[in-house]
């Protein structure tokens, strides 16, 4: 994640916190609206009640109008606790509540319909015996009010045979003290509707002012402190690549380490890292070409003295060998002592040696620009290891060569590389084992690979071989593999070798191939 983006999601986790803080801000609001329209209700039906108690009494005094607003009050409160602001609400009370509205106009309905029967009752009393008529008009004014001195006045004043009323007033005082109870139910209930919606509306007010309390502060707290971690963050990698940039400029290349998810500052810590490793591969390169430039100096100041002594020693040498050609000849058509033979053999085999020495030092001092023509691989190295097998017992050898390929190059001088690889081949495997060639051949260049299955190479003088007069040979003159990689340098090619002590040797070559022909079916020859 880019930096940029980090600081932009700083600001939007603190600017969410404060949306998050205005919605529940509005959640609150919207829930202390209806709160407080619950709360309006409830207030209203508490009023409702008391009308309805109110009324109530005014009927059980004698007012049969007040009997209307009864029901009608009733009514009210059925619509307000069926309205959307109380229905919504799940509350135990509006049940019970509503509930008790059910039975109290149940009871109130039997109230007026059997204290209608009551007068019409007291009403044919009057009409069929006078004697009723100074009592009834008491008797109907308060029966309601007071049921229970009515019934004793009719108990006392009615003929026994005749107690329809007195029934009917019975049945009115137990509706009517059911109707009170009634009535004071709903009375409690409605006020602790309104206790319960004031406490929640108090809840839900002081909640609201927590959390704006609360939310406000954390939100400015969250944002800083993801500013403050973002910045402290770059900065800590900016001063890490300033570190690194002066060490680069003192000589030490080193590496930043760079995070799974890429940012600006770990972009240029990739472009610093790839800054280091440029410089480093060019301070290589300089120490090579330096190397290549020290060895070439050092080539040539050999090569100049190299073709001094060769030349002066090769004419006593060849006086030399003729005659000690000649004293072996003279010698084995007679009879001479052990001592004389011996000396003679020494002589003629140490000069054999000199001129060996003397052939590869004007080899080396050879300054004739190289004939080039089209070689098969193939065929010039198995010539060259015919020549070797005609000279040498290389009957414990076993030779294989793999692959073929023209190159454009000087026969004599890849003939000489190889006659020297396989000779150093064969003694480093004391004329026993695996010699293996592998030639591959691409647009561009040839490859060859010489594998032997000898002692290798100790690790200590794998960087050395290719020095002049540097050999771990008792009779080596370290000439060999230094006239290698000089005439393989001369054909503008590169030879390394690849060895481990105890598990042979491996030279690599590899050489341009300036005009190539069809290679054919890859071939393996084992002499």
């Amino acid at each position: 994640m880019t930096i940029k983006k980090k600081v932009i999601m700083s600001f939007a986790m603190s600017f969410s916190l404060m949306i998050v803080l205005g919605v529940l801000a509005y959640v609150d609001f919207a829930e202390i609206i209806k709160e407080v329209r619950y709360l309006e209700a409830t207030d209203r039906i508490r009023g409702k009640t008391l009308e309805v108690r109110r009324y109530e009494k005014n009927f059980l005094y004698g007012d049969s109008d007040s009997a209307d607003k009864v029901i009608s009050y009733l009514g009210q409160l059925r619509d307000l606790i069926y309205s959307e602001d109380v229905s919504n609400s799940s509350n135990v009370l509006i049940r019970k509540m509503d509930n008790t509205l059910t039975d109290y106009r149940q009871v109130f309905d039997e109230i007026v319909k059997r204290s209608s029967e009551f007068k019409n009752a007291i009403n044919e009393l009057k009409k069929g015996d006078s004697t009723y008529s100074f009592i009834m008009p008491l008797v109907s004014a308060s029966f309601l009010e007071h049921p229970l001195e009515g019934s004793e006045a009719l108990r006392q004043s009615l003929y026994k045979s005749n107690n329809a009323p007195l029934m009917t007033l019975q049945s009115i005082r137990s509706d009517v003290n059911t109707l009170r109870t009634l009535g004071e139910e709903l009375v409690m209930t409605s006020r602790d509707l309104d206790r319960k919606a004031r406490t929640r509306i108090e809840r839900l007010i002081r909640f609201t002012q927590i959390s704006a309390v609360v939310l406000i502060p954390i939100s400015f707290v969250i944002g800083f402190t993801l500013l403050v971690l973002v910045s402290h963050k770059v900065v800590k990698k900016l001063n890490d690549l300033e570190d690194v940039m002066d060490k680069i400029g003192h000589g030490y290349f080193a590496s930043l380490p760079v995070s799974e998810v890429i940012d600006e500052v770990d972009k240029l810590k990739l472009a610093c890292n790839r800054m280091s490793d440029d410089l480093k591969q060019r301070e290589e390169q300089l120490i090579t070409k330096d190397e290549q430039l020290q060895r070439g100096k050092q080539l040539i100041a050999i090569g100049t003295l190299a073709s001094g002594i060769a030349h002066e020693l090769n004419n006593p040498l060849n006086n030399i060998h003729l005659a000690a050609q000649t004293l072996t000849r003279v010698m084995s058509k007679g009879t001479y002592p052990d001592i004389l033979n011996e000396s003679v053999t020494d002589i003629y085999t140490q000069t054999m040696r000199v001129k060996k020495i003397v052939g590869d030092l004007l080899e080396f001092a050879r300054s004739k620009k190289p004939q080039y023509e089209h070689l098969e691989l193939h065929d010039v190295i198995s010539e060259v290891y015919r020549r070797l097998y005609a000279t040498t017992d290389l009957r414990d050898i076993e030779f294989v060569i793999e692959g073929q390929g023209f190159i454009l190059a000087c026969r004599h001088c890849i003939e000489q590389v190889f006659i020297n690889l396989f000779t150093n081949a064969v003694d480093a495997m004391s004329a026993k084992g695996t010699l293996r060639v592998v030639i591959s051949v691409s647009a561009s260049e040839a490859t060859i690979t010489v594998s032997d299955t000898g002692e290798g190479i100790p690790p200590e003088a794998v960087d050395r071989v290719f020095e002049p007069f540097f050999t771990k040979k008792e009779k080596g003159t370290g000439l060999g593999l230094f006239l290698v990689y000089n005439l393989i340098r001369k054909q503008n090619g590169h030879i390394r070798v690849e060895s481990e002590a105890g598990k042979g040797s491996t030279f690599v070559i590899t050489l341009p191939v300036i005009e190539t022909q069809p290679v054919t079916e890859t071939q393996e020859e084992t002499l």
